[in-house]
């Protein structure tokens, strides 16, 4: 690492303003080393530019800390943490460095007066650009290799998750170089350093890349470790309520985008349910009350009662390959191929051809147009590129090959890699059989599932990913998000392939007029940031029949109750409202798009939770933005929590709706914490509240089974104050959450 940080220095000078990926993709050894660097050396400048610097949970509380003290050493084991973070969060960075993300792990800068000043605020897909005007000089990345023994003499490497910006920051680089060199200027120095990790999923697409990519490579293997792997979420039965409405909007021949967290397994569930069996799924909808939407499912995907397997499969499109992908892809549910090639792709979509190769398509082909009845060579070379044609097909002059040296008709033929020959002539039925036999490929070439720019998930989605190969893993290309968030790069390919699209995000606040805030609160304080959100949801405004679907849970619980996170208005906003489409609680769903301020607010107020209806009907009457003779309609006046636990009840007894239904990265002692230290969390959510439990809790005796967990928080022989009050109350949470 010291030679490498030479090497940097030497090249670019003592100004360093490094790129590094965002997520897993950083090269947590080498940001470290270039951090102590900077901080032992002051005549040197570091600024970090990166989004999604994951740090492993610590927890506020005592008890809190102490569960995650246990559950982080066994499920993180060796991973090296980033220094640069516990720096931001204690505010001890020296004035020589700074670290700009545009993305946060959510919540945890919150409190972070550095991280949060030096926040930028930018659009995924104009981020390259943003960090590229910052005067990057440095690219840093951790990427996979292929050296197996197979792979001798051919190694190669994979950004694996980075491909993100790392193609679209480098691709601007190269530009800016061109140019600067056309202008007769010295170019800017930009250095581009991998550190390899084998842990690192080999992935394809243009996550593969030679040697020559970099302009230094660090393979040693004590700078490997696992990566960083997040602890799957249990699913609530109201995020289940809200995937499963979502379910219903998703068109089979679709496209679909969806992120990482709870809403999104819930969908996945739900869609796999939907798919393997359709005659429970639609009881399940008609149970859950979804009938009351039954028009709209039928405008935006089919009838409820058509709701059923995916016999077209679906394609993704998405910015994170999220784990809920894999889960569809082995449910038989992600499966609609696309192609590379716009021509192909438009007759596809138009069931003319299929992904088998005949000569009804040579014949389709030749009707549209795309190739001529006497073959050029370009128009070989597409027929090979795209698997029509074998590969080694070829054009010769049949007079360069008279043995006796007569001159011949200058005619051309076509010749197969086997070495037979027939006329270049299309339309000569005497040729259909050798064709057919000796030309043609059997496959169109190059599809793909799904396109993502980089991946975050949990160590079986891992193992999962290492264990792609072939063409299976040739379905999962990973490539610039500059492709995938926008239509910036091929958008008539990308129209072809993005057909009915469901863009599915989630927010925390949504206003009746259909403005969304995602990633900051009213005071201008950072949560996360804008990420792709608002390319999804403005490329499904350009998108012929595809929609934005936005999920969010209608209320959220604070020290002083329940509080309604539909709003009339909200200062700070992700997504305007001039772009509202598809919002959806546990409550229902509502369909703004095209639709007036009256009518948003209508269907806003039907999947609000009923407490706080009334209080946000009266302020849009106030406003005069809704007729004041106007009432919430009676199917929509009981959105209470009490109606939401009667909608799964009987499916969830029955064993459906689990918590982890994808497994659960908690042992059974950790999740009987967990279910404890949940159960605490809800019911001391004051300080009022929390001293009654601890009165409650005076009355509480250890019982033996509770001991090892007692000695697992290292409260088995509490001394001080706090760990006897705490172990009190960790006792009576234990006994509110026994299983019966």
């Amino acid at each position: 690492m010291d030679d490498c940080i030479g090497l940097i220095t030497s090249k670019v000078g003592k100004a360093l303003v490094v790129a590094t990926p965002l997520g897993i993709g950083k090269p947590n050894h080498l940001l470290n080393a270039l951090w102590t660097h900077a901080k032992q050396d002051k005549s040197i400048t570091l600024e970090i530019f990166t989004a999604l610097s994951l740090s492993i949970p610590r927890g506020s509380s005592l008890l809190e800390r102490r569960f995650l003290q246990c559950f982080t050493r066994r499920h993180f084991g060796d991973y090296p943490e980033l220094e640069y973070i516990g720096d931001i969060q204690r505010g001890n960075v020296p004035e020589n460095m700074k670290v700009t993300e545009f993305y946060m792990q959510s919540g945890k800068f919150l409190s972070a007066p550095l991280a949060q000043r030096w926040y930028t605020s930018s659009n995924y897909t104009h981020a390259s650009r943003d960090i590229a005007n910052r005067g990057v000089n440095v690219l840093v990345v951790m990427v996979g290799c292929n050296d197996s023994e197979a792979n001798a003499g051919n190694k190669r490497y994979s950004m694996g998750s980075n491909p993100d910006l790392t193609v679209d920051l480098t691709r601007r680089m190269e530009r800016r170089r061109a140019r600067a060199l056309s202008e007769g200027k010295t170019p800017a120095p930009f250095y581009v350093v991998g550190v390899v990790n084998r842990h690192m999923p080999y992935m394809t697409g243009e996550a593969e890349v030679d040697a020559n990519f970099f302009d230094a490579l660090i393979d040693n293997p004590q700078y490997e470790h696992p990566l960083f792997a997040t602890p799957r979420q249990p699913i609530s039965r109201n995020d289940y309520l809200i995937g499963l409405y979502a379910s219903a909007l998703v068109a089979d021949g679709g496209t679909l985008q969806v992120g990482i967290g709870s809403l999104g397994d819930a969908l996945v569930y739900a869609t796999e349910m939907r798919h393997q069996d359709p005659a429970l799924y639609q009881q399940v909808l008609r149970d859950a009350g979804v009938g009351r939407f039954a028009k709209l499912i039928e405008q935006v995907a089919a009838p409820i009662e058509q709701l059923g397997h995916f016999e077209k499969g679906l394609y993704a499109a998405t910015e994170m390959f999220a784990e809920g992908f894999m889960h569809l892809y082995e449910a038989g549910v992600l499966k609609r191929k696309v192609y590379p090639d716009v021509t192909i792709q438009t007759l596809l979509n138009e069931d003319k051809i299929n992904e088998n190769i005949s000569l009804q398509t040579l014949d389709t082909l030749r009707d549209a147009r795309a190739i001529t009845t006497q073959l050029d060579q370009t128009e070989l070379d597409w027929l090979v590129e795209t698997g029509v044609f074998k590969a080694g097909v070829h054009l010769k002059n049949a007079s360069n090959d008279d043995a006796q040296g007569e001159t011949k008709n200058n005619v051309e033929q076509l010749v197969a890699p086997d070495g037979i020959t027939i006329s270049n002539n299309l339309a000569d039925k005497d040729n259909h059989g050798t064709l057919s036999k000796h030309f043609l490929g059997d496959k169109l070439k190059n599809p793909a599932i799904l396109h993502a720019a980089f991946f975050l998930g949990s160590k079986d989605f891992y193992t999962w990913l290492h264990a792609l190969h072939g063409q299976e893993r040739e379905l999962f290309q990973m490539t610039g998000v500059g492709q995938i968030n926008e239509l910036y790069n091929g958008e008539a390919r990308d129209r072809a392939q993005r057909l009915n699209a469901r863009f599915i995000n989630t927010t925390i606040k949504v206003s009746l007029l259909g403005a969304a805030c995602s990633d900051a609160l009213e005071n201008n304080q950072v949560i996360s940031g804008v990420g792709g959100q608002y390319n999804f949801v403005a490329m499904a405004h350009a998108l012929w029949a595809s929609r934005s679907i936005i999920m969010l849970r209608a209320t959220r619980e604070t020290a002083s109750g329940a509080i309604s996170n539909i709003v009339w208005q909200y200062p700070y906003e992700t997504i305007p409202r001039h772009l509202r489409d598809i919002v959806i609680s546990e409550y229902g769903i509502a369909d703004l798009r095209s639709k007036n301020d009256e009518e948003c607010i209508k269907a806003m107020l039907c999947i609000a939770d009923s407490r706080f209806q009334q209080n946000l009907l009266a302020q849009a009457k106030k406003y005069n933005k809704l007729d004041p003779a106007w009432q919430i309609p009676e199917a929509f006046c009981n959105n209470y929590p009490d109606a939401l636990k009667r909608a799964l009840a009987n499916h969830q007894q029955a064993g459906r709706f689990p918590d982890y239904p994808y497994g659960c990265d908690f042992n059974a002692q950790e999740l009987q914490l967990v279910k404890a230290l949940g159960w605490l969390k809800k019911n001391a959510n004051s300080k009022i509240n929390k001293l009654k439990l601890v009165l409650k809790s005076l009355r509480v005796e250890e019982t033996p089974e509770q001991k090892p967990l007692l000695e697992l928080m290292d409260l088995h022989a509490a001394e001080t104050r706090e760990e006897k009050i705490n172990k009190k109350l960790l006792l009576l949470a234990l006994a509110q959450t026994a299983e019966k």
